[in-house]
């Protein structure tokens, strides 16, 4: 049974991974270049590409939203700022961040975040009482914003949280510490959360809607 193959919009070339359930409607999403289809057994080749023609558009669009960055500007920690041709990004303090392609800047920006995200995770590690620091990471991830690793005593962070908000970062650093506390995601987990940041709510509603400031 045909679980992928190529579709061509606007002479651009895209994989499409189809996932075979039991359900009566096709649904479709579209993440890092990829159409990922959910639909019956019974639905051939032919009909999800009827469905791709009429809302590949919108796909592409929306999951624009959710990566900070395009061929003009880029957000970086809820900031919006252009992107100049001389491959260099000035911030409104002054400093500026050269870069020589894109793989160089991505590198850059990581390191940046790395520097930002840490200091903040030994603030709220001393604010909710965590007595043994964690080692921070920041890598690439695309199904989640952190982890928590408790066997290597480590958190990982995402890299696309350089295009968040301050605001936006803090909830997700307390989130992961809060599993210091509880490792699921239980009401108890939840009031630590929220004991130590209130405003959870509002900052993860804004995550998920791809707003970044």
């Amino acid at each position: 049974m045909l679980k992928t193959f190529t579709y061509i919009y606007k002479e651009k070339e895209y994989n499409v991974e189809i996932t075979r359930k039991r359900m009566r409607t096709i649904r479709y999403r579209f993440k890092n270049d990829t159409f990922y289809v959910s639909c019956s057994s019974l639905i051939g080749k032919r009909d999800i590409i009827k469905g791709l023609d009429k809302y590949a558009e919108s796909l592409i669009k929306y999951d624009l939203r959710f990566k900070g960055m395009d061929d003009k500007n880029i957000y970086i920690f809820g900031n919006k700022l252009s992107i100049p041709k001389n491959n260099q990004i000035t911030f409104s303090d002054g400093s500026v961040i050269c870069y020589v392609d894109e793989k160089d800047l991505q590198k850059k920006l990581k390191k940046l975040l790395l520097k930002v995200i840490e200091p903040r995770v030994r603030y709220y590690e001393c604010l909710m009482g965590i007595r043994n620091p964690y080692k921070v990471k920041v890598k690439k991830m695309t199904s989640r914003y952190g982890s928590n690793s408790s066997r290597t005593r480590s958190i990982a962070f995402t890299t696309s949280l350089i295009h968040y908000s301050s605001y936006i970062i803090d909830a997700i650093i307390v989130h992961e510490l809060a599993h210091d506390f509880y490792r699921d995601h239980s009401k108890n987990f939840y009031n630590v959360v929220f004991k130590y940041y209130p405003d959870y709510n509002i900052y993860i509603k804004k995550l998920k809607k791809g707003i970044f400031a």
